[in-house]
């Protein structure tokens, strides 16, 4: 379940691996997670990482909808990688 980003680079692999740490503090004794748990941490984890960029940068990055939706798409690509086996 470990998942690991080293040097992250690109936005969604900044999310991502916020998302991958707060799903691991929120997996319960059973191991399991649930789906809204899961979104809340992807959302968190996306404020978060929006709010340590700088305002241009936050302009650029959501100025198209369909560019967020892409990135969401990524991120929660890469979350899946980190969700306990019995999702």
């Amino acid at each position: 379940m470990t998942f690991i980003f080293t040097n992250a680079q690109t936005i969604e692999e900044e999310v991502a691996k916020k998302s991958c740490e707060c799903i691991q503090m929120k997996v319960s004794t059973n191991g399991q997670i649930s789906k809204a748990e899961t979104q809340k941490c992807v959302t968190k984890s996306g404020d978060e990482v929006l709010k340590s960029k700088d305002l241009q940068e936050v302009k650029r990055l959501t100025k198209n909808m369909e560019e967020v939706v892409k990135r969401l798409k990524i991120i929660y690509k890469m979350v899946e990688k980190c969700l306990p086996n019995s999702q």
